[in-house]
């Protein structure tokens, strides 16, 4: 499907979400249900029938590993950069710079792109994202969060492990990489009941991107938020590039490796930042900004590169 159809049928959902909102038929509190819906249903349907049928080869393999090896590039100089900010903020601006919102981002207009081959390689790049987001991110949260009780004080394996085991999506993925493995074929009824699930799972997804759409920005939150996207996009692009210029695998494979690196922040932030006492309000306007900014940049590098 041509891409520029599919971001312009992309953004008409995303507009019709942000309406919904707006006249008050849908509130962000039925976003976050839509959500659990597409993390615990949608999502991993599409991600089992995706994996159910693709060879696992070893160019696929690397995709988790740049995913983690990215983020562990951010850290050092995110540190150094933050290095004099206030503990509070320091955490979550840490915990901000590293992770992408993939599933509830990117799959729905990479599958109408370039179907199961673009999502065989987004779902991979995912497997690492989602340990850089509940082992990294997460455990910078918790080592400048002055919120947790004293006998919390100390981050135990415990915590991150219940941490992997409740997102659905993962386990599922570990799961499809198994049967994939084992070489089981699943049923054709277990197939068609998949296939009708993931279907769903692109309105959906979409819909949510718009019922999230916040402009109320504070100004006060302006300067560190353009610190963190600054890190963000800047560590994306260079990365992003020299990937597509210079890994020698096919133009697809090298471009969603770019794509993925300027993917927006993770959903998870706005809900570590409550466990942990930071600002709700910054990780929000944080998640809505690059949602959006990540969305037209997906445009612009999918259109440049012409990898529709």
């Amino acid at each position: 499907m041509n891409a520029n159809y599919v971001f312009l049928i992309s953004l008409t959902i995303i507009f019709i979400g942000f309406i919904i909102k707006k006249i008050g038929i849908l509130k962000e509190e039925h976003g976050r249900i839509i959500a659990k819906l597409i993390l615990n249903v949608t999502l991993p349907a599409l991600i089992l029938e995706v994996f159910s049928n693709i060879e696992i080869q070893p160019t696929l393999i690397l995709l988790p590993l740049i995913a983690l090896a990215h983020s562990a590039l951010i850290i050092p100089f995110s540190l150094l950069f933050y290095r004099n900010a206030p503990i509070k903020k320091k955490g979550l601006f840490l915990m901000t710079t590293i992770g992408f919102n993939i599933g509830l981002f990117a799959y729905p207009m990479i599958e109408a792109i370039w179907g199961a081959e673009g999502m065989e390689y987004i779902i991979m790049f995912d497997l690492g994202n989602s340990f850089v987001v509940f082992i990294f991110s997460y455990t910078l949260g918790f080592i400048y969060s002055k919120d947790m009780k004293p006998e919390k004080d100390k981050l135990e394996v415990k915590t991150i492990l219940k941490r992997i085991v409740k997102s659905v999506p993962l386990i599922v993925l570990f799961l499809a990489l198994i049967i994939n493995l084992l070489g089981v074929i699943l049923p054709i009824f277990v197939m068609d009941l998949l296939n009708i699930l993931s279907q769903a799972n692109m309105a959906l997804t979409l819909l949510i991107l718009g019922i999230f759409i916040n402009f109320n920005f504070e100004k006060s939150n302006w300067k560190n938020i353009i610190k963190v996207l600054l890190i963000r996009y800047g560590f994306g692009f260079i990365s992003g590039i020299l990937i597509y210029l210079f890994l020698p695998f096919e133009k697809i494979y090298n471009a969603l490796i770019f794509i993925a690196l300027i993917l927006p922040i993770g959903m998870s932030a706005i809900p570590f930042s409550v466990e942990f006492g930071y600002d709700e309000r910054i990780a929000s306007s944080l998640v809505n900004l690059t949602n959006i900014i990540s969305f037209f940049l997906m445009w612009l590098v999918v259109s440049l590169l012409g990898i529709s």
